[in-house]
C-alpha cells in the first residue's frame, strides 16, 4: 500500500472514528507570492466520489466578524485521491494544470477566517492569525504566513477541533496532501504493541530441541 493510498485511508478513519465532518479545509495558501490570485488555492480532503452540492466556503474578516465571501461549491466532487483543489480563475500554468475547481479562494491575508458550511451548519473552520473576539476558527487560532508559505493539516484529515494543533505553516503541496505525514498517535501505539507482542512471543516460545 503507498503512502497516498495508505494517508487517505487512515484520514477517513479518523473522520469516521471522531464523527468528524466528512469533507474538511486541508490546506490553504492565502498570500502568495507577486501577483497573489495566481499562487492561492484551498485543497478540501473527503470521501473520493462525495458530491459537494449544498456545501460553500466562506471568508471572515476578523476586523468585524462579518463574512466577505461565499463560494458555492455545488457541482464540484471529491477526487479520487480524497483532495479536492481549488483555484482562482487566473492560477499559474502549474496550478492550473492540477486544479480540480475554479473559485475566488483569494483570501484576504488575515487576521481572517475560511469557514466550510454544508446547507447552513458549519462543519469547519481555519483561523488564521488572531482576530480577538472575532475569532471565527476551532480552538486556538492558526499562525499567520509569510507569502508563498501555506497552512496545512499535518496528516490527512485530522481534526481535533484546534487550529493551532491542526494546522502547520508549510512549503505549499497543492494536490499532494502532507509535505511531511507522521504516524497518527493510535497507529503508533497499535504499531507498537505489535512489536512488543512479537518479542513477547519470541521469548516464551519453546527453543527445539528443549527438555
Amino acid at each position: 500500500m503507498n503512502m497516498g493510498i495508505a494517508g487517505l485511508m487512515t484520514g477517513l478513519l479518523i473522520m469516521a472514528s471522531a464523527g468528524a465532518s466528512p469533507v474538511v479545509i486541508q490546506e490553504v495558501l492565502y498570500d502568495g507570492l507577486g501577483s497573489d490570485a495566481d499562487d492561492v488555492f484551498t485543497e478540501l480532503f473527503g470521501t473520493p466520489g462525495a458530491s459537494l452540492n449544498g456545501w460553500t466556503l466562506v471568508g471572515v474578516n476578523g476586523r468585524n466578524g462579518e463574512s466577505y465571501r461565499t463560494i458555492d461549491l455545488s457541482g464540484a466532487l471529491i477526487p479520487d485521491d480524497g483532495l479536492l483543489l481549488i483555484a482562482t480563475s487566473s492560477a499559474n500554468t502549474s496550478l492550473a494544470a492540477l486544479a480540480d475547481f475554479i473559485a475566488n479562494v483569494d483570501w484576504q491575508n488575515g487576521p481572517d477566517a475560511v469557514q466550510l458550511w454544508f446547507e447552513g451548519v458549519l462543519q469547519d473552520a481555519l483561523q488564521y492569525g488572531d482576530a480577538g473576539v472575532n475569532n471565527a476558527g476551532e480552538g486556538a487560532h492558526a499562525a499567520t504566513t509569510p507569502a508563498g508559505m501555506s497552512l496545512s493539516r499535518s496528516f490527512f484529515g485530522t481534526d481535533t477541533d484546534d487550529n493551532a494543533a491542526d494546522f502547520l505553516v508549510a512549503e505549499a503541496t497543492p494536490g499532494a496532501g502532507p509535505a511531511v505525514v507522521p504516524v497518527p498517535a493510535a497507529a503508533w501505539l497499535l504499531a507498537s504493541a505489535l512489536v512488543m507482542l512479537g518479542v513477547w512471543r519470541k521469548r516464551s516460545a519453546p527453543t527445539l530441541g528443549a527438555v
